[in-house]
């Protein structure tokens, strides 16, 4: 018996394995230096990839097991893009007082910003169907 509704389910399942491929794809190439050198943000990414990928199954049956993997992930995009975008802004106001000589917003967007961008939508997903969860 699903938890929620299983069209909902699939399209999440749906949303979140592609989520999880690109995080996993991002990440193994910023592990290895295809995009940037960065071997700790490549592996979180990893992780990150890995919580969604550990949620399509359930979340295709309507399970809230998989809805919780879900959420997990988002939280985790969520903190990691926040992360990177507050760093812009650091480096915004270096420029702004004369710490830095030059700030190009295209050479400071990182590739984590747009995969944070990317999961909005499964954001709207999870939460409509966290609120009808009766507790």
């Amino acid at each position: 018996m699903a938890d929620f509704d299983i069209l909902e389910g699939k399209i999440m399942a749906g949303y979140a394995l592609i989520a999880g491929v690109l995080y996993l794809s991002v990440g193994v190439m910023e592990t290895f230096g295809a995009i940037h050198r960065d071997i700790i943000g490549g592996i979180m990414l990893i992780i990150i990839a890995l919580t969604y990928l550990a949620g399509v199954k359930e979340s295709f049956k309507g399970s809230y097991r998989g809805l919780s993997f879900l959420i997990g992930g988002l939280f985790l995009s969520t903190i990691y893009g926040i992360l990177y975008i507050l760093a812009i802004i650091a480096n915004w106001l270096e420029y702004l007082i004369g710490n830095v000589e030059s700030f190009l917003l295209i050479e400071e967007m990182r590739v984590e910003i747009w995969l944070f961008f990317t999961i909005l939508p499964l954001v709207y997903l999870v939460w409509k169907n966290v609120r009808e969860i009766k507790w």
